[in-house]
């Protein structure tokens, strides 16, 4: 028997015994009030332990919120994924995004994201290669994203940012944009391009290299100056981008086949990661892998129509014949998995077997 029925039989009891009308009516109204406040009571109790306290995700992209991979890509994703999680576990887990360069600036956001000083990242590789070489290597796939978590390259990828960079590493969004060699010299074969100052990134310098062009180094800010008043030659850049950037109004040509992919990684704060509970893990990790299925989708999109907007704007495409191309081609990752693997032979080994077809 519960104390609060326990209470109202023995108030019942004496009630009989004095006989009072009016004792037993305060009796029975006061039996009802204990009842129903206690009901009251551990009821709001018992909603206030199971409601768990709500957890926001502190989100930043190392580009800034108009640039297409975070305008087409990273904010449909944070979009779509508050959205499944206000369906499905209301007030448990938020995305807020903070901004790009303007709150962090682009090179100090992996330290950021190591820090804990932001928990959700997007942005590329090549911006944290001096912390996490290996990490590198998502630009020489040859795959889909995932078809590499199937392979268990995703597995190695979070191993090495779990290590270098304390965050965990998620999958990568945008992942079949390629690069490509844009030019204000007309060249007919690979062998054409040597001297000429090609502005580039570490992303592909190898390949440069390996070409026997002269790698320039400069800002994204800086190269429309640097074309415009020839300082270099050309650029290399993904394929989709450069109209953003103003540049198709001072370089003239696309030169050869497309090559590597531009990886754009989600990264999460692993002490984050870790107060996160498993069935918000999976909404995280599902709402990805939904996401980057229809990303690609539209970067063949994009790229067929970049195309036609590039000839559009008076470019001309320059085709090398079929064995150049295939040399070409071979070389850009020849070239990039033997630097990959001088700089960390361990992961690159294993990441090289892998990414490729």
């Amino acid at each position: 028997m519960t104390p609060v029925a326990r209470y109202g039989e023995l108030a019942s009891r004496n009630l009989k015994r004095k006989g009072g009308n009016m004792m037993r009516k305060k009796l029975i109204h006061t039996v009802i009030a204990v009842t129903v406040s206690a009901f009251v009571f551990f009821s709001f109790m018992g909603v206030c332990k199971a409601a768990p306290k709500k957890i926001t995700l502190k989100a930043v992209s190392a580009w800034p919120k108009n640039h297409p991979p975070v305008a087409d890509d990273y904010l449909p994703y944070i979009k779509n994924l508050n959205k499944r999680l206000q369906q499905k576990y209301p007030g448990q887990l938020e995305i807020k995004y903070l901004g790009g360069p303007e709150v962090i600036p682009t090179r100090d956001q992996p330290e950021a994201l190591r820090a804990g000083t932001v928990e959700l990242y997007f942005g590329t590789d090549a911006y944290y290669a001096g912390i996490a070489p290996s990490a590198n290597a998502s630009k020489l796939t040859q795959i889909t994203s995932w078809e590499e978590r199937a392979r268990g390259a995703n597995a190695i990828f979070d191993e090495i940012h779990r290590k270098k960079l304390n965050s965990t590493y998620l999958g990568r969004l945008g992942s079949e944009i390629p690069f490509q060699l844009y030019l204000n010299v007309e060249v007919k074969t690979p062998d054409d391009l040597k001297g000429l100052r090609v502005r580039v990134s570490p992303m592909y310098i190898d390949f440069m290299k390996a070409l026997s062009v002269t790698p320039i180094e400069t800002k994204p800010g800086d190269v429309y100056q640097a074309l415009e008043r020839g300082v270099v030659d050309g650029l290399c850049w993904p394929f989709f981008g450069i109209r953003h950037w103003g540049w198709h109004e001072v370089v003239k040509y696309v030169v050869g086949p497309s090559f590597y992919k531009v990886a754009h990684p989600i990264l999460v704060n692993v002490d984050k990661w870790n107060q996160i509970p498993e069935h918000l893990q999976k909404v995280l990790l599902d709402v990805l892998m939904e996401d980057e299925r229809t990303c690609v989708t539209r970067d063949f999109e994009k790229i067929k129509n970049e195309r036609e907007l590039l000839k559009k704007a008076g470019m001309k495409f320059i085709d090398f014949s079929p064995s150049d191309s295939k040399r070409y081609y071979d070389l850009a990752y020849s070239s990039g998995w033997e630097a990959q693997i001088k700089k960390a032979p361990h992961y690159s080994e294993k990441l090289r077997k892998l990414l490729t077809k």
